[in-house]
């Protein structure tokens, strides 16, 4: 059993596992297609519009890097690592997503640490 993928999502001193952080991160994306779509739904107008979806937007950025955090220390470094998706967003166009992409795929599938790193248990064993 895996570590929840609707819990936890603002701690640092959690690991979370592939499968935990895919989950949490489909759950994110729904929530912002949701607001999105009722955005579009209801016709805001463009001011309030953007208003609304950036009191959204913020916690969404704010979940997001730290999901990014209990994953890479669950490989065993540090969850400062996470600010590399700032550097990558700072990249031109066709590179910032080339490595997005890159930096995603090795999130979700290179496994954690087996057993107790320095960062905490395995969250496959202890869930």
């Amino acid at each position: 059993m895996s570590l929840p993928a609707s819990e936890f999502w603002f701690s640092t001193t959690v690991r979370r596992n592939r499968k935990s952080f895919i989950l949490a991160n489909v759950f994110l994306l729904l929530i912002m297609a949701l607001v999105i779509g009722a955005l579009i739904f209801f016709d805001v107008p463009l001011r309030s519009g953007r208003v609304i979806y950036f009191i959204f937007y913020i916690p969404f950025l704010i979940a997001q890097y730290f999901l990014t955090g209990q994953r890479l220390r669950d490989f065993g470094v540090t969850g400062w690592l996470s600010l590399l998706w700032v550097i990558i967003a700072l990249l031109p166009p066709p590179y910032s997503g080339a490595f997005s992409l890159a930096f995603l795929l090795v999130l979700c599938a290179v496994p954690g640490t087996i057993g107790e790193n320095r960062y905490g248990s395995d969250p496959l064993q202890e869930w």
